[in-house]
């Protein structure tokens, strides 16, 4: 019986709300515009960890260590990402986690030309959700063609439950930490405490940290940013140019290309803001933008950035009325010696489909810049989603949920249709189509859907029942 409820709960579809652009793989959009400009520095990145030359096991190390702190600042995604990297002698034949005892799952193995920057880099995205209160023990193992095996056990300790957010300024000020993980979840890439700021450690795709909430709805972010260097392999696709800034209303990767992992699909988001650099054949550009929701053009700005420079990037979002209007997006850039200028830079409406809410991201897009303490004046959240659920049709049943409580921003909700006796399931419609039963939704968004039932018999029979109402 496990075995086949375990079936039906694998074989759901995925919906997220809002629906993420089709084409999203991941790949960054090439700047839009820009100034011409001298060849920027190269940034000097530490050497990889060498393999061993001889060992009877894989060796995993885990960048967080042993454990690893989340939730006690917010959940500022869907995901809490376990990163690390693991080397072998032998040409590694597996690599894959259990969270809490549950099945064995699969991980891919860097490099990937994204987010795994690395040969032997992974990254375990754990649904922040299907967390227990207190710790959880993720166990990752590895196995080479020689027979060697290994295992580290991970113990992430989550912080269950609501924070409260009332508005006001916080201030997430790294010199007084021991760890980033105490003040930021690492999403991508290893980072080091720098000099009163946080560092990448390996110039590559996004490296990225995520700060905040879910429920953050109105907020503006002020960080001091200074670019020492840049990559130079991220002029290529799919990177498409470097490029460092600030991004809000983030809820997390989503899009799973084929059957790898991580997810790439970041498009799904209210604004980025940030300066990028191009280069074509022996020609260089450099230049602010803002990007919006489905990684489409907000706005320029002319400004200029110089290296080994501090500068202070503002990006606001607000809120419109009319919730069918998007948000206004605001972005300004400054020294960090100069006084903050009365003006925006750029002031622009965001584009529909855009999130309601959500984290903030500090982004390092093969780059080697020191973000210093991050301000954020919040002015609001937004509450949980709300799923309606319907039934129509000349037939009669009804919908069970799991969970049944009303779910958390960004939870799965499985739905489970009941006909009636003489009556049939026959689909769903809303936020939920087709006709799979059990069916799931992902609820960034509060969502309508609406089962349907003939009366005649002709639909789709009930199936195994996965769980009750309490």
């Amino acid at each position: 019986m496990l075995a086949l409820l375990l079936a039906c709960l694998l074989a759901l579809p995925l919906l997220a709300a809002p629906t993420p652009p089709a084409d999203d793989s991941g790949a960054m959009p090439t700047p839009s515009g820009g100034a011409p400009a001298d060849r920027p520095p190269t940034a000097i990145e530490p050497a990889a960890p060498a393999a061993p030359a001889a060992a009877d096991a894989p060796v995993i190390t885990v960048w967080s260590g042993p454990t690893l702190p989340v939730g006690q600042r917010g959940d500022p995604q869907k995901w809490v990402n376990v990163l690390g990297n693991v080397t072998s002698a032998a040409t590694l034949t597996s690599l894959s986690y259990t969270l809490n005892g549950g099945p064995s799952q699969p991980l891919s193995v860097g490099p990937d030309n994204m987010r795994l920057a690395r040969p032997g880099d992974f990254n375990i995205e754990l649904d922040y959700t299907d967390l227990r209160p207190g710790n959880n023990s993720v166990i990752i193992r590895a196995t080479d063609q020689d027979g060697g095996a290994a295992a580290a056990t991970v113990t992430v300790n989550y912080r269950s439950g609501d924070l409260s957010w009332p508005p006001q300024t916080y201030v997430y000020d790294w010199s007084t930490v021991t760890r980033v993980a105490q003040m930021a979840q690492v999403v991508d890439g290893p980072w080091r405490l720098d000099d009163g700021g946080v560092r990448p450690t390996v110039f590559d795709f996004d490296r990225l940290l995520a700060l905040g909430d879910l429920s953050w709805r109105d907020y503006t972010v002020t960080v001091p940013i200074t670019v020492y260097g840049i990559d130079e392999s991220g002029y290529t696709a799919p990177s498409n140019g470097p490029g460092v800034g600030i991004m809000v209303r983030w809820q997390g990767h989503y899009h799973v290309e084929g059957d790898g992992q991580p997810r790439t699909g970041w498009r799904r988001l209210g604004a980025l803001g940030w300066y990028r650099w191009q280069r074509d054949g022996s020609q260089f550009t450099e230049g602010f933008e803002v990007l919006g929701n489905g990684g489409r053009l907000i706005g320029t700005t002319d400004k200029t950035l110089n290296f080994g420079v501090t500068y202070m990037f503002k990006l606001a979002v607000q809120a419109n009325p009319d919730p069918s209007i998007p948000a206004t997006y605001r972005f300004k850039v400054w020294p960090a010696s100069s006084a903050e200028p009365a003006l925006w830079d750029v002031e622009r409406r965001g584009f529909n489909g855009e999130p309601s809410g959500g984290g903030l991201l500090l982004l390092a897009h093969h780059v080697d810049a020191r973000f210093g303490a991050v301000r954020v004046d919040l002015l609001n959240t937004r509450p949980r989603p709300i799923l309606t659920v319907l039934t129509d049709g000349p037939g009669g049943g009804s919908v069970r949920l799991s969970p049944s409580a009303q779910p958390r921003i960004g939870e799965d909700v499985v739905l489970t249709a009941a006909a009636d006796l003489g009556s049939a399931f026959v689909g769903w419609s809303g936020a939920l189509t087709g006709a799979a039963n059990p069916g799931q939704v992902t609820l960034f968004e509060s969502a309508t859907i609406t089962a349907t039932f003939s009366a005649d018999g002709n639909g789709i029979a009930m199936p195994i029942v996965l769980s009750s109402n309490p």
